[in-house]
């Protein structure tokens, strides 16, 4: 497969970039087999790596949607009333 040359700060949907290479660090779209900047080729076992680090961070840092949407219902509220 053909390195694409993506940087994920230029993207406009940076949601997509999930993921982070094991080798350097960089945030890598879902699908990529190679890394755009250290070019390493992910292997079945990297991504497994990868999704494991991914679900971990997402339990970790479920709480900003609770903020969000306190957030939204105190400024809603405060607005009705």
């Amino acid at each position: 497969m053909k390195n694409k040359k993506e940087y994920p700060y230029l993207c406009e949907s940076r949601l997509s970039y999930i993921y982070r290479c094991i080798k350097c660090g960089a945030f890598i779209k879902k699908g990529m087999h190679v890394c755009y900047r250290c070019e390493h080729v992910f292997s079945k076992e990297d991504v497994d790596i990868m999704i494991k680090q991914y679900r971990e961070n997402y339990k970790k840092n479920c709480h900003h949607k609770l903020y969000f949407v306190v957030f939204i219902t105190t400024i809603i509220c405060a607005l009705l009333f």
